[in-house]
């Protein structure tokens, strides 16, 4: 049976009984509490669990892999796994309008549920069809791997369904208590992690902080006309944008060779020849000291502007003109 449940049934029931393999299929342990009796439902992570893919014009397979599935308070949390891939096969669209399908893992326990049934299985719970559909809620005892959208008039004949963009995935992940769950999650008890996909986040008890989060990656800056790269073989001007415990910085490095006209840093002085991206914008002026050549100047420092409409501007003492600045260490906040 591809379909695995542990604690669902007993070695005596007529559904099979766990057996010891199946025990050491499924995910056992102490997993991310969700209140003091109950467990934070989810995937499992680990290669791309629960992957969903087409098989033909209507159908598909759940590939392999572990969750656990949340029952009531009650009944507690089952550990599940499919050890094979499962068919799906999706009904054709209504006629008039589409509809939008939900495919979940799902517990049947009758002594709970009044199903008559015990077993774990896949299914595709079918929505309604309409102008603008909407998903049906996920069961009692189930987890919810995937939306599926049917458009009106689908069907193998049609050319059926563009899984890809179709499809949305709402895997939720979970992991063992004290583990740093990927993706978004709920936060469940003080000291918590999760990884955002762009950085590392901490639950407070009331509310998620970020701990570091690059926002923008290093990026090379466009100089204007004037302006060069690598003063003084410090590097190409760069720039990025970081979350750090929920403030937005922006860090600069690299170096940069400086002209002059006029005595003033060329084009009066704005360096970038386009403007910052918004999200690297600060909210009021930033002006931060920068490092210059002791050549053709009688100070160590100019001084850099940073705009909220994105731009940067350098200036100098009247009569000095050191030929290279270097923004490394360079950083201020949003």
């Amino acid at each position: 049976m591809p379909v695995r449940a542990v604690w669902l049934t007993t070695r005596g029931d007529a559904a099979g009984g766990q057996t010891r393999n199946d025990t050491r299929l499924a995910p056992l342990g102490a997993m991310t509490p969700a209140a003091e009796l109950t467990t934070a439902p989810g995937v499992i992570p680990g290669g791309d669990p629960f992957e969903l893919a087409a098989t033909g014009p209507m159908t598909a397979t759940l590939a392999t892999g572990r969750a656990i599935v949340q029952g009531t308070i009650p009944q507690g949390a089952y550990p599940v796994a499919i050890t094979a891939p499962e068919a799906l096969v999706f009904a054709d669209g209504d006629p008039a309008n589409s509809r939008i399908d939900l495919v979940v893992l799902r517990i049947y326990d009758t002594a709970y549920d009044s199903s008559g049934q015990t077993l774990a299985t896949v299914e595709i719970i079918p929505g309604t069809p309409g102008a603008a559909p909407t998903p049906p809620p996920t069961p009692a005892g189930a987890l919810a791997l995937y939306r599926v959208q049917v458009a009106a008039g689908l069907s193998a004949g049609s050319g059926g369904i563009d899984f890809p963009a179709a499809t949305t995935d709402v895997r939720r992940y979970t992991t063992a208590v004290g583990g740093i769950t990927p993706y978004s999650v709920g936060g469940a008890y003080r000291g918590q992690y999760r990884d955002t996909g762009t950085g590392l986040q901490r639950f407070t008890g009331t509310t998620w902080s970020g701990l570091a989060a690059e926002i923008i990656g290093w990026t090379k800056a466009s100089l204007a006309s004037g302006y060069g790269h690598n003063g003084n073989s410090n590097g190409d001007v760069r720039y990025r944008v970081i979350d750090l415990l929920g403030t937005r910085f922006v860090q600069w490095r690299g170096g940069m060779n400086v002209s002059y006209s006029r005595g003033a840093p060329r084009g009066e002085g704005k360096f970038l020849r386009s403007v910052l991206p918004s999200t690297a914008r600060p909210t009021g002026l930033r002006t931060v000291p920068v490092a210059c050549s002791a050549s053709n100047s009688t100070i160590l420092a100019l001084k850099a502007d940073f705009h909220t409409n994105g731009t940067a501007v350098l200036l100098s003492d009247p009569g000095d003109a050191p030929p290279w600045v270097s923004l490394n260490g360079v950083m201020y906040a949003l």
